[in-house]
């Protein structure tokens, strides 16, 4: 994913505000779900969530305010009721800003219990 760091997502000393980052991540996951050709919003349609369980990011480099950047996503693991994605954050200029990871849990919109991964999802994991 490629993006724009806005004047609204930094701080009073002129970075990306920590909790930016959250939603670099979550854009990540939905444009990599996009690619695999899969909606979430289909996905909740159809009842099936991808709540946050878990999120570590480690912070190296600062990002500035229309400072151009990359999100590179992989698909670290799955199991048969979590994913788990792993982040690397970079400038435009190759700089690496920060390193992250995410597990997601599969849930059901109706009971909200976790749910063992839908077909629709085991389908393109396999090709992973």
């Amino acid at each position: 994913m490629r993006a724009q760091v806005h004047y609204h997502q930094v701080d009073q000393m002129g970075i990306v505000h920590h909790a930016q980052y959250a939603y670099f991540l979550e854009q990540a996951r939905i444009q990599w779900l996009t690619d695999q050709g899969i909606s979430y919003a289909a996905l909740e349609k159809d009842g099936i969530l991808l709540p946050l369980r878990d999120i570590s990011i480690h912070y190296s480099q600062p990002l500035r305010f229309e400072d151009n950047f990359l999100v590179h996503l992989v698909l670290e693991k799955t199991t048969d009721y979590a994913i788990d994605f792993f982040y690397t954050i970079e400038r435009e200029d190759g700089i690496k800003i920060a390193t992250a990871s995410t597990k997601l849990v599969y849930v059901d919109a109706v009971s909200r219990k976790a749910i063992k991964c839908p077909a629709v999802l085991q389908a393109i994991f396999q090709d992973k």
